[in-house]
């Protein structure tokens, strides 16, 4: 492979040590992401922590997006990880979703995040 060659790697959880403690991590994601830094143009989406997050591991760009359920506290910002409890005044509170438009010559991604809105 090209190590010019533009990847997208889809992951559950993030390759990076996010939250360890709250298994916000992949036990080989250094591993990954070693193998990953030979190649200029990658950029990780993952999942598993249900809310926006953005980090950089180099010149590698990761991305996580809210759930359609179960939104989840920043990590750290409270002792135990636990579901945000549901309030009938904010039902939607902390969830979304994501759109992903790719420009694949320019190796460009825009990303959109919309949050679940309640209707009247």
């Amino acid at each position: 492979m090209n190590n010019d060659a533009r990847i997208v790697v889809l992951t559950h959880r993030p390759l990076f040590d996010l939250a360890p403690d709250w298994d916000w991590a992949t036990r080989d994601g250094e591993a990954v992401i070693g193998t990953l830094l030979q190649h200029s143009n990658v950029t990780v989406l993952y999942g598993h922590i249900h809310q926006e997050h953005h980090h950089m591991t180099g010149h590698i760009a990761h991305h996580a997006a809210r759930s359609t359920m179960w939104a989840l506290p920043e990590p750290g910002s409270v002792p135990k990880k636990a579901q945000i409890p549901w309030n009938a005044s904010e039902p939607y509170r902390g969830l979304g979703f994501r759109n992903i438009e790719a420009e694949v010559a320019q190796a460009r991604y825009k990303i959109e995040e919309f949050p679940i809105a309640g209707r009247s």
